[in-house]
């Protein structure tokens, strides 16, 4: 694919050079190191931990963005700048990216190495063979090499910050909400992980809501976390060089929306198939397409996605309701979509089903040991779209192992199938068993998707099947950012 194809009309003229693999390539000014690799024909940034299939930029699996910067690993390429010089390494292959001789793991056949294979009895622990097994595990999962050099990373400071309103969310509801009280007279912060408010409206073609100018907009940080039941919050900004926040307040209103949970049906795991955020602010602020020929699934708003794309010059092919989507074409990226006819495209884009975050939520009223359950009111309010209900998570009749639940650790709907015939339904315990949601997407959406399988295929209704414990940080915090907030977050006595 060229390299050009992909970059729209108002992309920038500025050129980056920087390396991928050892390889120079060039980005534009503005692009992230993900999107500059898309744009060079760079679909595969990773490979999952077990069998070595391909993993890209989705917007909705970590893993499939993380990779060594300047010689750290574990790097969110999306998070991150193109700047000039910079090296890029993918992490997780040997002896080297054009000659990774792990991806013969896709030859292993799948029930050889499902969920439990790497806690064998037969490799006790404590042993120096279990510190042997436990070396391969990790370099077989790409993680075993440190970062490089050994000088002392500065611990930024941590930052407190009260008000008797919190918002979380920049959107037009988190704006309307902070501005009702401003207007009130209340102190406010509003927090956003974008870079500006309603970020994700802007690049649909909606209006930008104005702030008042007494609202406190603290962008750049995600909320990771909800302690004390729910009276101290702590956000972490996405750079790594800035202080964590712990924030209080009297009130907490919930405004991060909903996000596009990907169906559960064959490859949608694949590169090349992207949720409607990230398609929609790369189309627009980085001036990159999804692909040369994208097809846009939703549940009612895929003529509107459909149409907003080709306005930023993204060449859709073709708009259908999600629920029609019977599998994803391609081995190693996607080269087709399958409805009551395949239509060729390399891009899928799908807007919904949308599900809401309860991360925060069940942190703030959860009780338990063991396993946490919700079981007291949280005093956290929601507003906007983070206050409907989820929408229907839909579940292809057959899957097999080519629908991954969790794609980090290759679990597949067939293995979840297999305990559900003897028995096994309580998520927790799959959640154990396989591994799944264990990966840096901290379970979104992976739960999601394993709850609507054990539901489909149970016939357990779907409020009957709690999710697994959520636990923070819910997204990335360095050990630094955590280690800054000791002179801020008084310990419990």
């Amino acid at each position: 694919m060229s390299k050009e194809n992909l970059r729209l009309k108002h992309a920038s003229s500025e050129r980056v050079e920087f390396f991928w693999n050892g390889r120079l390539l060039q980005g534009r000014k503005g692009e992230s190191l993900a999107t500059a690799l898309l744009a060079n024909g760079v679909k595969t940034l990773a490979w999952t931990r077990k069998s070595h299939r391909p993993l890209g930029y989705s917007g909705t699996y970590v893993a499939g963005v993380l990779a060594r910067v300047n010689g750290v690993p574990n790097v969110r390429l999306d998070l991150l700048p193109v700047t000039t010089g910079v090296r890029v390494e993918m992490q997780n292959c040997w002896p080297a990216p054009a000659f990774d001789v792990l991806r013969l793991c896709r030859l292993i056949p799948a029930r050889w190495i499902q969920g439990g294979f790497e806690h064998s009895n037969l490799v006790p622990s404590g042993t120096a063979l279990f510190q042997r097994w436990e070396a391969v595990l990790a370099f077989l999962a790409g993680v075993a090499k440190p970062a490089e050099g050994t000088a002392e990373v500065a611990v930024p400071q941590g930052r407190y910050l009260s008000a008797e309103v919190l918002v979380i969310g920049a959107g037009p509801a988190g704006c309307a909400a902070a501005n009702d009280a401003a207007r009130a007279g209340r102190s406010v912060v509003l927090v956003t992980r974008g870079n500006r408010v309603a970020r994700f409206a802007q690049s649909a073609g909606q209006p930008t809501p104005l702030l008042d100018e007494r609202v406190q907009l603290v962008p750049g940080v995600e909320v990771f976390g909800a302690y004390r039941e729910g009276e101290l919050l702590l956000g972490a900004p996405h750079d790594p060089t800035l202080g964590a926040l712990a924030l209080e307040a009297d009130e907490v209103v919930l405004a991060t929306g909903r996000r596009a949970c990907p169906p559960v049906i064959p490859n949608i795991w694949l590169p090349g198939v992207m949720e409607v955020r990230t398609a929609l602010i790369m189309a627009h602020e980085q001036a990159v397409a999804p692909g040369t020929r994208v097809v846009v699934v939703g549940n009612g708003e895929q003529a509107a996605v459909a149409d907003r794309l080709r306005e930023l010059g993204v060449n859709v092919v073709a708009h259908k309701p999600i629920g029609e989507l019977r599998r994803v074409m391609g081995r190693n990226a996607v080269t087709g979509a399958v409805f009551d006819q395949p239509i060729a495209c390399d891009a899928l884009v799908h807007a919904g089903p949308w599900l809401v975050d309860a991360s925060l939520t069940f942190q703030s009223r959860a009780e338990g040991l063991l396993q946490l359950r919700e079981r007291r009111p949280s005093r956290l309010r929601t507003t906007g779209a983070a206050a409907e209900p989820d929408q229907w998570l839909p579940v292809a009749g057959h899957t097999g192992d080519a629908a991954l639940l969790c794609p980090c650790f290759d679990v597949s709907c067939h293995e979840v199938e297999a305990l559900i015939e003897q028995g096994i339904t309580d998520l927790e315990v799959i959640k154990r068993l396989t591994s799944c949601g264990m990966g840096p997407c901290q379970g979104q959406p992976c739960w999601d998707s394993l709850r609507a399988l054990v539901s489909a295929r149970s016939g357990i209704p779907l409020h009957a099947l709690p999710r697994p414990t959520l636990r923070p940080p819910r997204r990335a915090l360095s050990v630094a950012q955590a280690a800054g907030l000791a002179d801020v977050v008084e310990p419990l006595q």
